[in-house]
Order: C-alpha cells, then sequence, then structure tokens
C-alpha cells in the first residue's frame, strides 16, 4: 500500500469510527500551502481535507495514520453543527464559532508560536480524538506539546470514547 492509499483508508477507517461520511480529499503540492510544513488542511465549507503532497512523500505511515485521524474529527465536528447532534449544543455552538473564526497556525510551525491555534476546542478535540485512536488501535502515545499536554489528558478522561 503506498502513503496515499494510507492516507484514504486512514480518513475512511475514521469516518466509519465516527459513524459520518467520509469527506471529500484532495492532494495539493506543498507550494500551495500557506506553510510547507502544514500537512492537510480540513475546509469545512466544502467538507474536504486537502493533503499536502509533498508531507506525505516525507512522512511515515504512522504520521500520515494521525493525520487522517486528526483531520477526519474536524469532518466530525463539521457534521455536528449541521445535524446539531452527537454532542452537547455548548460544544457545537463553540465548534461553530471557532470554524467561523479560526485561528491558523503561525507559519513557524511551533507550538510557542502556535498556541491561540492550538487551544482553540476543535484543536484540542482533533488532537485528543487522535492521540485516543493511536493509543487503542496501536499502543503508540502520539507526542503532545507541553503547552496544550494538561488540556489533552483532561479532555481524554472526560470523553468517554470507545
Amino acid at each position: 500500500m503506498n502513503k496515499y492509499e494510507t492516507v484514504l483508508l486512514g480518513i475512511e477507517a475514521a469516518s466509519k469510527t465516527l459513524n459520518i461520511t467520509p469527506p471529500e480529499v484532495y492532494f495539493a503540492s506543498g507550494s500551495d500551502f500557506p506553510n510547507l510544513e502544514i500537512s492537510s488542511i480540513y475546509r469545512h465549507k466544502d467538507n474536504e481535507i486537502i493533503v499536502n503532497e509533498d508531507w506525505i512523500n516525507r512522512s511515515s505511515e504512522l504520521e500520515i495514520i494521525i493525520t487522517a485521524l486528526h483531520e477526519t474529527r474536524h469532518a466530525y465536528q463539521k457534521y455536528c453543527i449541521d445535524t446539531k447532534s452527537k454532542e452537547d449544543i455548548k460544544t457545537i455552538k463553540t465548534w461553530e464559532k471557532e470554524f467561523n473564526q479560526y485561528y491558523q497556525p503561525s507559519g513557524k510551525n511551533t507550538p510557542r508560536d502556535d498556541i491561540s491555534y492550538l487551544r482553540q476546542s476543535i484543536e484540542i478535540d482533533a488532537i485528543a480524538f487522535a492521540y485516543h485512536q493511536m493509543k487503542k488501535l496501536y499502543d503508540i502515545e502520539v507526542k503532545i506539546p507541553e503547552e496544550i499536554k494538561k488540556e489533552i489528558e483532561k479532555y481524554i478522561v472526560s470523553n468517554k470514547w470507545s
């Protein structure tokens, strides 16, 4: 299986776990992204994931799976917003607000510079979901930036993911 197939299978599997229709997936050159280090972007208005081909080619399969889980969780968040289901209304309203007033990563690719981006509830949720799934499926603990580690751990404990 090549790395592109890993992306697609990861998104398909995560969508099945989350009980949502998989979002559309596109691949683009790293030069099409605002920062060459960006692995992928979830575009909520179009329910699509755009994956950085240059990043795929230099990444491990596990990194690709983590990214697929993370981005598919954003599609789940969008599904919850659109259907007003699966999550409590306070969470849904927070997610909707954050999608509409999204803090972009700084482009410096450091947690300290990206703290506003990392502390958004949609990012905490997606990071925590990917972390939890990697631990559950592969018994691998994904590295979490120290700046949000306590928030992620608290979030995981407060959720009842199977």
